[in-house]
């Protein structure tokens, strides 16, 4: 998806933290907001059915100014088997609404396929949930990524050390400052912001890689303190430390 120039917010994973989810909601003005959800709706936390469920809902009242991103823990077999662990929302799904089969069903036709990878404000902002690779070159790379881009948008994380090496999580790769680098004036984007490590952001947004790769946080499910970013492209921020100053905390 291409996102207009206006203001956005953007959540990081809310991983079930009903809480953080109802602070965004009441934060969010229809008609002069865009939310952009980086994914990691649901597990860890007590109430995913509910943080699902709202964002749905959200949805359906406001689609044209709700920008919801697939995560890791958005991630199923067509036969409603989690490809990542851990995955508390099955459980969850069976004690308050029944059949996870069922339930999953209508998930996956209104929620999960409907999802997109990653979304791209030019000139300006690329937001995944994960990471990148070294294959991006181009931008219908995002728009028709093959497995291996996708993978890495979903599981990919940003490290120190030049180049690219496998991730310790088993999925996607660990990817340096050269590669963030790259990407970006391949795309021409300033910055790369996404969540996927809410314990580096437990205090705020986490920059890196000299100011590209910023992580946020929604969640309380690690403790810290859960925030937005809230950013009105007007005026665009000419750093990483600049993108900082536009934290709301939940």
């Amino acid at each position: 998806v291409i996102l207009p120039e206006e203001r956005l917010i953007v959540v990081g994973d809310i991983h079930g933290d009903l809480e953080s989810f109802n602070a965004i909601r009441e934060l969010f003005i229809p008609g002069k907001d865009i939310l952009v959800f980086l994914g990691d709706y649901a597990d860890r936390g007590i109430n995913s059915v509910e943080v699902i469920e709202g964002v749905q809902e959200l949805f359906r009242s406001y689609p044209e100014s709700i920008i919801t991103l697939k995560g890791n823990h958005e991630e199923f077999t067509p036969e409603g088997r989690p490809v990542f662990g851990p995955c508390t929302l099955i459980r969850e799904v069976e004690i308050k609404r029944g059949n996870w089969g069922l339930y999953f069903e209508e998930l996956r036709k209104n929620f999960l396929d409907n999802l997109y990878l990653s979304a791209i404000i030019h000139g300006k902002v690329l937001f995944v949930h994960g990471g990148i690779s070294s294959r991006i070159k181009v931008e219908d790379d995002l728009v028709n990524p093959d497995k291996f881009i996708e993978e890495n948008i979903l599981w990919g994380d940003p490290h120190e050390i030049i180049g690219e090496y496998g991730n310790p999580r088993g999925a996607g790769v660990l990817f340096g400052p050269d590669i963030s680098e790259e990407v970006t004036k391949s795309l021409n984007v300033k910055y790369i912001i996404r969540s996927h490590e809410p314990i580096k952001a437990l205090r705020g947004p986490f920059v890196e890689h000299e100011g590209r790769v910023v992580t946020i946080s929604s969640t309380n499910v690690y403790g810290g303190r859960p925030f937005v970013l809230i950013l009105p492209f007007k005026d665009s921020p000419n750093s990483g430390n600049e993108i900082k100053k536009n934290v709301f905390f939940l």
